[in-house]
């Protein structure tokens, strides 16, 4: 009782005249100064913040308001469901409240270090899942650790993980889902793709002149029958003799003049492009690399 008493003095003398606390020590350099009590390795020292699990810290929601901004826990566990202020709470750590939300205390720069949450997307080469990182490749996400199915289940991912492979990321737009896939790696010009122009084609062909004209014979001549002009007045055969037997008589080299008519010339006429028919590759340069997403330790 009287060492209480001692203690419990010193302590409210220490405030009158220093106001300021010391443990350990006398003469206190700040609001609380705590000095090792040994140095020789044969005591634990330090300061032990409340340790609690994530669960617990979570179920303390409601009394942490941003007048507790800069209590520090340690939470032995992350938290099995994420809420709006648990959400960074994902592994065993120091944690101190900003107000808001609880954030993971890190030494050094965090952007650095490159501090993470659950729901964060990362590019690598590394292959397989890693320090709380999935790949992305559509898997079902029963085949996930539990803590790791809660937190995906957090971010509206209880039957499959989205599958980020061969695909580009781009933001949303509008009411689309996060993780929805869509688009495509290459394009197949149609013919409503085509501009509106007209192919120009050569057709090779022969036809004879339009409007008046005659035709020649082939050989020999063309037989007139009926005729009695230049004969020998009675326009008949003059015998199987020689070619001259007809004397000359009812023979003509050329038909008659004809009228003004043209011939038609038929047929199909192909111009080709020169294409196979390829697909376009829509893609600019690339680097493969692997897609993660973020989902707990």
């Amino acid at each position: 009782m009287r060492t209480t008493l001692k203690v419990v003095v010193a302590s409210v003398l220490s405030n009158f005249a220093f106001s300021q606390i010391g443990i350990n020590t006398a003469y206190p350099i700040a609001s609380l100064d705590v000095a090792a009590k040994k140095n020789d390795g044969t005591t634990a020292e330090g300061i032990l913040p409340p340790r609690l699990t994530g669960d617990q810290l979570k179920a303390g929601d409601g009394t942490y308001t941003n007048m507790h901004a800069g209590t520090i826990v340690y939470a032995t566990s992350g938290v099995g469901s994420i809420t709006a202020k648990t959400t960074n709470v994902t592994s065993a750590g120091l944690y101190y409240f900003d107000g808001v939300m609880w954030q993971k205390m890190m030494n050094g720069d965090a952007a650095i270090l490159n501090a993470k949450s659950v729901g964060d997307i990362k590019n690598s080469v590394k292959t397989a899942d890693h320090d709380g990182w999935y790949l992305l490749n559509g898997r079902s996400v029963s085949t996930l650790p539990v803590a790791a199915q809660n937190y995906a289940a957090t971010l509206g991912y209880t039957d499959i993980l989205p599958d980020a492979t061969d695909r580009m990321l781009k933001t949303r737009s509008g009411t689309e889902m996060l993780g929805s896939e869509g688009g495509e790696n290459s394009l197949t010009l149609t013919r409503s793709n085509l501009p509106n122009i007209s192919m120009v084609g050569v057709i090779n062909g022969v036809a004879e002149n339009g409007g008046a004209h005659s035709h020649a014979a082939g050989q020999g001549g063309f037989l007139l029958g009926g005729t009695t002009v230049g004969n020998n007045g009675t326009g008949n055969y003059q015998g199987n003799g020689t070619p001259t037997s007809w004397g000359g008589v009812g023979i003509l080299a050329n038909t008659a003049s004809g009228g003004a008519h043209t011939h038609s010339l038929s047929g199909t006429a192909t111009v080709p492009t020169g294409g196979t028919g390829a697909a376009l590759d829509n893609r600019s340069a690339y680097l493969v690399v692997n897609t993660f997403i973020y989902l707990g330790e």
